[in-house]
């Protein structure tokens, strides 16, 4: 009996190449241990399904960008009118994991109706980005590189800067012109095959507040020399690399390079050519898909709700 099954997980993305597996001309049925998808992949085939657990995930993220709670759903096929646990399933891609070295943690395995969709029937999905500045008292020497002042535990964790000046009320500021529905397309990294693609989205909110290290009791004991910002920024689905674009605009105007309302004409006049070529885009490190949000009554299997679709459909046709 085949059977869909939703999973959330984890998993810190600095070893992946993306989250996304390379599709092949042969078909999607195929290993790809570099990605978070195929990996999903490669531990399902170990409970040996009768069919190729394809894994669907519910967002993209590029290599190096970490998630804190992602979903996916795949369909399993078991003998006769057997079907496989939740809990066993949990049990099963963690002991893979955690034999193989591999960062990524299930939390929690569900069945699902078979018209559950991780990437379609999401509602929203929130992102974190964790930014480190340097305190103005810290005097560093250009030929100094920052590295040497970065704490081991918050290796690839964090995006780090030294700036000369960092005003965060402007940071703020420039913030709020995101907020609404707009079109991206100046924060859309350009892609010759999709430009034929609508880029307006929706941020629902952002939020900057103070963050902190994420260090051991021994490296707390060091006086830390960065003030840390935790970014969170809310909608139902970005473009490609906007977030990380828009980051880096945000640090172009609390730096003083841009002002506020520079980000509002670069949103009313979308196009690659309105990119400032002074705004470097951040890196993955710092950026972590924080949560997936569904309709709790999407993930409640219910097969008298099926029977109740399946009738309709027979009534309408």
């Amino acid at each position: 009996m085949r059977a869909r099954f939703v999973t959330f997980f984890s998993y810190i993305g600095t070893r992946f190449r993306s989250s996304e597996k390379i599709w092949l001309k042969e078909g999607r049925n195929h290993p790809d241990p570099e990605s978070v998808q195929g990996l999903m992949e490669l531990a399902l085939l170990k409970i040996r399904p009768l069919n190729y657990p394809n894994v669907f995930l519910s967002s993209r993220t590029d290599g190096g960008v970490h998630a804190l709670n992602t979903c996916a759903h795949f369909d399993l096929e078991r003998h006769k009118e057997l079907v496989y646990e939740p809990p066993y399933l949990e049990n099963e891609i963690n002991k893979y994991f955690f034999d193989n070295n591999i960062s990524i943690h299930v939390k929690k395995c569900l069945q699902v109706n078979d018209d559950f969709s991780a990437r379609h029937s999401a509602l929203s999905r929130t992102y974190l980005y964790r930014l480190a500045v340097i305190k103005p008292e810290i005097k560093l020497e250009e030929k100094i590189n920052i590295a040497t002042l970065i704490p081991i535990e918050e290796w690839r964790r964090c995006h780090f800067i030294k700036p000369k000046n960092f005003d965060i009320e402007l940071f703020k500021e420039g913030a709020k012109y995101f907020v609404g529905y707009h079109d991206f397309t100046t924060f859309k990294r350009f892609d010759k095959l999709n430009t034929h693609k609508h880029n307006r989205r929706e941020i629902k909110s952002i939020k900057v507040k103070e963050g902190c290290p994420c260090v051991t009791s021994y490296s707390a004991k060091r006086d830390s020399c960065f003030n840390y910002w935790d970014i969170e920024i809310h909608g139902r689905s970005f473009v490609h690399n906007q977030i990380r674009r828009m980051i880096g605009t945000l640090i172009s105007v609390a730096t003083g390079k841009l002002q506020p309302k520079d980000i509002q004409v670069m949103l009313q006049v979308p196009s690659k050519h309105s990119w400032h070529s002074i705004i470097q885009n951040c890196p993955p490190d710092g950026l972590y898909l924080a949560d997936v949000e569904y309709k709790q009554e999407d993930l409640i299997y219910d097969p008298n709700r099926l029977n109740i679709l399946d009738s309709r459909h027979e009534f309408l046709e």
